[in-house]
């Protein structure tokens, strides 16, 4: 790699960096971009040259948590035909995630799920989440336990979109959040199996 290769990398992951921690500590709405730039020493411009929008910090950062979720639930050997199972574990590594990012860009990293301002070009990206769910469904269904007329990427999408709305709009205390995550499981659960 060129040294002008290897600074142009660097100085990306710096702001990427600087980017996430300015995102945490103000959200998305409040996050400054000269500030986020004066932090690494470089322009405006800078930034906009590695990131279009502060949307796509969020969105990398997102995609990056995904990969650790996938990597954690594939580390426990997860049997993907008990799906119950999957999803609880799946529910647990996302609410680990929040602990990682702070509740401020964790909200509204979900927040973009529904928001016009989500990068386009994200939607035709790999989603790794979606993907290893679609996946447990699959394997579920040809376990018999999903019914074999049900989409399984539409309900990854149901699972995922109606965990990430509860996720960014609930503000219970802990122990209220997880009976509200193992009620969400459970009713997720009992649309899905096979009667």
């Amino acid at each position: 790699m060129r040294a002008r290769d290897a600074q142009r990398l660097e100085t990306r992951a710096r702001l990427f960096d600087a980017a996430a921690a300015e995102i945490a500590r103000s959200g998305l709405a409040g996050a400054d971009v000269s500030t986020i730039a004066a932090a690494v020493g470089v322009s405006r411009g800078t930034f906009y040259f590695h990131f279009p929008t502060k949307e796509h910090v969020v969105v990398e950062v997102e995609r990056s948590e995904e990969a650790k979720i996938v990597s954690r639930l594939g580390a426990k050997h997860v049997k993907s035909t008990d799906l119950s199972s999957v999803l609880s574990m799946l529910v647990r590594e996302v609410l680990a995630a929040e602990r990682r990012l702070g509740p401020v860009f964790f909200r509204d990293m979900l927040g973009l799920h529904f928001s016009s301002a989500r990068p386009v070009e994200d939607e035709l990206g790999a989603h790794p989440l979606a993907e290893f769910l679609i996946s447990a469904i699959t394997d579920a269904q040809h376990a018999g336990r999903v019914t074999s007329g049900r989409d399984p990427g539409e309900l990854a999408v149901f699972f995922l979109t109606g965990l990430f709305a509860l996720l960014a709009t609930d503000k219970s205390s802990s122990r209220t959040r997880a009976a509200l995550m193992e009620r969400y499981v459970t009713t997720m659960i009992e649309g899905m199996e096979t009667r």
